[in-house]
């Protein structure tokens, strides 16, 4: 059951603010800018009523996660700046400081992913989400995705493209013309910013 609050104009303009906000943080995390975190969660809040908005309940849930991920982020990058301030790491300031990706972090991530996927499934079915298996799988990988940028691991980017892949399914379904082009987008940032996070970063760790 949808039970819509916004009108149609409403959500066409958070949907744009949404993608507007969100395609300069992803300039900015191609970056490595700390300064990405204050577009991404103003943009995550216009997703999230979007979402909520069309009953699409695990992203909706997802860009929720993603506003309380952005603050989490801001304060995990403060410390590795501090860590480079207090001369622990002697790079210069071009340099993107990277952690290395733990094994313990691979397969706790690869059992989440795993069980979320089928448990998400179910819970949206019975919800009526109209997209309950795209939706289980781009939640699912996106909550990895966020959880691996805000420790600077580079094989975030992987799992981002992957996620928006079929990220751009579920919204073509739901004709969400920005968001598609949002996620497109997010593909191109993906792949640039891999490459950039390659070329200029340093492990702080070793």
């Amino acid at each position: 059951m949808i039970l819509t609050f916004l009108t149609p104009q409403a959500a066409d303009i958070l949907e744009i603010v949404a993608t507007l906000t969100f395609v300069c943080y992803l300039v900015l995390q191609i970056m490595h800018s700390k300064w990405m975190w204050y577009l991404y969660i103003p943009s995550c809040i216009c997703a999230a009523l979007n979402f909520f908005n069309s009953a699409t309940w695990a992203f909706a849930a997802l860009n929720v996660y993603y506003i309380v991920m952005g603050f989490v982020g801001i304060h995990s990058w403060r410390k590795d700046e501090a860590l480079k301030k207090e001369g622990k790491t002697e790079e210069d300031g071009s340099v993107i400081l990277l952690n290395h990706l733990p094994r313990k972090t691979l397969i706790v991530s690869t059992v989440m992913v795993l069980a979320g996927i089928p448990a998400l499934f179910f819970l949206l079915k019975a919800l009526d989400d109209p997209n309950p298996f795209l939706d289980a799988i781009t939640t699912a990988l996106s909550i990895i995705g966020t959880w691996w940028l805000t420790r600077s691991y580079i094989q975030q980017w992987w799992i981002w493209i992957v996620a928006d892949l079929f990220a751009i399914w579920m919204n073509v379904n739901l004709d969400n013309k920005w968001f598609v082009v949002q996620f497109i987008l997010c593909i191109i940032s993906s792949f640039i910013g891999l490459w950039n996070w390659k070329r200029q970063g340093r492990y702080i760790n070793g």
